[in-house]
């Protein structure tokens, strides 16, 4: 071989190394192009996991603070009840005392109101019971809508 076919050799493989080392060089650039897009996308990812971990925080903040007024608010209530329940052992109903005073006079007492049972219900209640009323008993119905007559015709609109 002589020294041109030797540099002419050598020219050949240098084009050929060169081509490869483009390649490669392409290669390590699409590659560090791709890590710095995954850094960004980590970087975004541990951002939103750290948010997530604040509003976590937060949350069980407020869940503890809720638990701490739903607790108290038991406590009122509890208070709240003993107080009513103790308030309605001392009360005495108008008719309690109407019949003492009567009694103190020498009067026997006696039931005023037995429909008192009836006005705890509302207008539309009776409207109904008194339609039940009316097909099974047509007699009986009459009596009702006699002593609850005021309460249908509210219920029916008419007043």
């Amino acid at each position: 071989m002589n020294l041109e076919d030797t540099l002419t050799a050598l020219k050949e493989a240098f084009t050929g190394k060169s081509a490869e080392a483009e390649t490669h060089a392409k290669a390590l650039a699409d590659a560090q192009a791709l890590i710095t897009s995954k850094d960004a996308e980590l970087a975004t990812v541990n951002g939103l996991v750290e948010s997530v971990k604040a509003d976590k925080v937060a949350l069980e903040a407020k869940v503890a603070s809720l638990e701490a007024d739903n607790a108290k608010m038991k406590e009122a209530m509890e208070l709240a009840i003993a107080a009513s329940v103790d308030a309605k052992a001392k009360v005495e109903s108008a008719g309690k005392k109407a019949a003492a005073i009567a009694a103190s006079v020498g009067v026997d007492a006696v039931e005023i109101s037995p429909a008192v049972a009836e006005a705890s219900k509302t207008n539309e209640e009776v409207a109904a019971e008194w339609a039940a009323l009316r097909q099974k008993d047509p007699k009986a119905a009459s009596e009702f809508y006699t002593k609850n007559r005021t309460a249908i015709i509210a219920a029916a609109g008419l007043r």
